[in-house]
């Protein structure tokens, strides 16, 4: 087993989550933009389907792999016995508080439809990493409503 493995189940058997979105960013709408892509996009098929349509127009660009990485996340946390969405999300791009308010709403919309009570944010660097914020204070807020309900 890899080390990488072997955290997930630690993290797995430690964690009070077991509901987790897995969410691959792209703060600059690069799916949206060059693969004509609507987001967000929920669940593995369709994310493979962003993916490779992606890759297609842009081989070079990252987010494909980072859709890809979050595809291959969630199959590992799935078989560890999460109950697991994965989704694709964009912003603006111009990037920005646009891009910033953009994937707020989309995560909301997200969990409407799956509530989750933990994340796994996947990107291709730090330009996008700077909604984690962002995301941590939706999922949190829904989680305290659904607690209050």
């Amino acid at each position: 087993m890899s080390q990488r493995s072997d955290k997930i189940e630690k993290d797995v058997n430690a964690s009070t989550a077991n509901r987790l979105l897995v969410i691959c960013v792209d703060r600059d709408n690069d799916v949206g933009e060059k693969a004509g892509i609507v987001t967000p996009v929920v669940g593995r098929d369709a994310c493979i389907e962003a993916a490779q349509r992606l890759a297609l127009e842009d081989p070079e660009d990252a987010d494909s792999n980072s859709i890809f990485s979050a595809i291959k996340t969630y199959e590992d946390l799935v078989s560890k016995g999460y109950q697991v969405e994965v989704v694709t999300i964009a912003g603006v791009k111009d990037r920005g508080v646009q891009a910033d308010e953009k994937i707020l709403s989309e995560t909301r919309k997200v969990l409407e439809r799956f509530s989750a009570n933990g994340a796994v944010i996947v990107s291709d660097g730090e330009d996008d990493e700077s909604v984690i914020p962002v995301i941590q204070n939706v999922l949190f807020s829904s989680k305290s409503c659904d607690e209050s309900k």
